[in-house]
């Protein structure tokens, strides 16, 4: 009997989908039907799929609220996924682009491998083939990408994940930098930050050069350029904090990037560089002046083609507060400028002095001796404000006449005569308040250290002195013009000794001061950009207002848990390597990781 027959016979005698007695009599030889295939997609990816969307274990599923949609991973693909690992599903006409985030292992056949016969059996001798099990990948839809231009890639956007896959579709890597960007709503021009990557790993793409750079919004299409919605870059020691601010900050001096200013008034509209301020607690960024010779003409290459600025900044400028007893040896080789604090500032900040721990009733009897004091006529230094509240007649009317306890003015009088006050205020040099010209300069960097000053309260001092000076005249209608109209980004390391959370008078108003400044900013051209270990320190009024979060390696749950990432991404966090972060930034992109670069664009040491 011929095949033919042998199906005639097994259709007369078969029951299935119908009775037998209702089957229809078939006689003669036939063929089969023809089967067609209906192409969906390029088949020409088959080769580098990694697997196909499948509904054998959950049925595919796609809500406002949540998604459910699995994929077989073939064997010879299952080495090079990862959790994070970005892909397309392709419609057809549009594309789905998703992240898998979570990989699973399940048994094709029945079997109970969970016995001591077969664990002993597999530790002498693992014969377990890959096809005995199913490798799943459960997949996050991002959004749909779709050219609004039809056959234009240059109209490429995202919405969002609106449309479910077909079963059998295939999950296709992404090679393509612009479905890349597209899809995490990276801009494609900005300030560089580094490259894409997932679980540690440069994300490659088909393009030359083959990463994917991730740049931080610096133009005024959707609002003001995001430094101005400030920055925070955390890190546990050694994680390699300064050479990524390096890096940073250096992109912000391209030749070409300028910042709206405020109007002065005469209707003239103009752009500025930007003047970048360093408080340097480590002696690390005076190397700005210098290109770092480490760098390779394919390191050149490469960052020429992604617009990344390197080389030295010949505008850098070392200032050099003047302190009695102690001298700048450090390892400047820009232009040294000495200053001086004069004592004429404590008139409108007080709390200048008063960081030597007043108590509430101390501070309110200094108020009042500072404002007799500088309704005198004369010179107003710190020498003879001292000579003041030492004078017995001014003791004496001020505790016979109730404006002062007794013990509170003694105590008062102890605090404010003190040693580190007379070798920082009106030494030798020029003050600071006289060098604001010299200071806010467009396209300039001016680099504060404060390494060579052993005395930690001086060094507190001298630091929150200058920042007072940036944010008051930059805030205050009454602020120095120069310093007004010049766009300003103030980089404050180890922020959180200076921004902590504190009940005392001192911390409040310090946190009062650069609360306003982070919340003014945006339209005042001011941005803060701090760097610190401690994220957790920060007061919740400042890092509020802080937009973008460079997250590099922490070991503290405490610091961790203060950056409020994805759970997913709050895991990674303890096992990020050096140079690799994570960024959160919700008005510049999703959150990603990526890896900055392998060289410093300046001079590091």
């Amino acid at each position: 009997m011929n095949d033919n027959s042998d199906l005639l016979a097994y259709a007369k005698s078969s029951s299935i989908g119908a009775d037998a007695q209702d089957a229809p009599e078939l006689t003669g030889n036939f063929d089969f039907e023809e089967y067609s295939v209906e192409v969906t997609h390029d088949t020409s990816d088959v080769d580098a799929a990694f697997g196909i969307v499948t509904t054998g274990f959950e049925p595919l599923e796609v809500t406002e609220s949540g998604s459910k949609i699995a994929g077989y991973i073939t064997t010879s693909h299952r080495n090079v996924v990862r959790l994070g690992t970005y892909v397309i599903v392709p419609y057809g006409d549009e594309n789905l682009f998703a992240r898998i985030w979570k990989l699973q292992y399940q048994q094709q056949f029945e079997v109970d491998d969970a016995t001591e016969i077969h664990s002993r059996r597999m530790l002498k001798s693992n014969t377990t083939a890959e096809l005995d099990y199913k490798f799943l990948a459960y997949l996050e839809p991002i959004c749909i990408l779709y050219e609004q231009s039809p056959g234009n890639e240059d109209s490429l956007t995202r919405r969002m994940a609106d449309r479910i896959p077909r079963p059998n579709t295939p999950i296709l890597p992404v090679t393509e930098k612009l479905k890349i960007q597209t899809g995490l709503n990276i801009p494609r021009e900005g300030i560089f930050l580094g490259h894409l990557s997932v679980g540690g790993e440069v994300v490659r793409t088909l393009a030359s050069p083959p990463t994917v750079p991730y740049y931080l919004r610096n133009d005024y299409s959707m609002g003001d350029p995001l430094i101005f919605r400030h920055m925070l870059v955390c890190g546990s020691t050694g994680t390699g904090k300064t050479f990524l601010t390096k890096n940073i900050l250096r992109q912000f001096m391209s030749p070409d990037n300028r910042y709206n200013v405020r109007d002065t008034g005469d209707g003239s509209k103009k752009k500025l560089r930007p003047c970048v301020v360093i408080m340097d607690p480590q002696d690390e960024y005076s190397q700005f002046l210098e290109d770092n010779p480490e760098i390779t003409s394919s390191d050149e290459h490469n960052m020429h083609s992604e617009d990344v600025e390197f080389g030295g900044v010949p505008s850098t400028k070392t200032f050099v507060a003047k302190v009695d007893g102690h001298s700048y040896n450090g390892r400047s080789r820009a232009q040294q400028v000495e200053f001086t604090i004069p004592f004429e500032m404590v008139r409108n900040n007080s709390w200048l002095i008063a960081a030597a721990g007043l108590t509430e009733l101390q501070n309110i009897g200094l108020e009042l001796l500072l404002e007799d004091f500088f309704k005198r006529p004369g010179a107003h230094t710190y020498g003879g404000f001292i000579d003041h509240v030492s004078d017995e007649g001014v003791r004496g009317s001020y505790v016979d006449n109730g404006k002062v306890h007794e013990a509170s003015y003694d105590g008062l009088v102890r605090k404010v005569k003190n040693n580190s006050f007379k070798r920082v205020f009106d030494q030798p040099a020029t003050p600071i308040t006289e060098m604001l010209a010299d200071i806010f300069k467009e396209g300039q960097v001016c680099v504060f250290p404060t390494e060579y000053i052993s005395s930690t309260r001086i060094r507190d001092l001298i630091t929150l002195t200058l920042m007072t000076v940036a944010v008051d005249n930059k805030l205050n209608t009454s602020g120095d013009t120069v310093v007004k109209e010049t766009p300003l980004i103030l980089v404050l390391d180890e922020a959180h000794r200076y921004l902590a959370r504190g009940s005392g008078e001192h911390s409040k108003r310090i946190i009062s001061k650069f609360a306003d400044a982070a919340r003014q900013g945006r339209k005042e051209g001011l941005g803060l950009f701090l760097i610190t270990q401690d994220p957790q320190d920060i007061d919740d009024t400042v890092f509020k207002q802080i937009n973008s979060r460079v997250i590099l390696n922490l070991s503290n749950d405490a610091a961790i848990s203060a950056m409020k990432v994805k759970k997913e991404y709050e895991a990674r966090i303890p096992y990020l390597k050096k140079g690799q972060m994570i960024i959160q930034s919700p008005d510049n992109s999703d959150i990603v990781e990526i890896i900055g670069l392998s060289s410093c664009v300046v001079k590091h040491v």
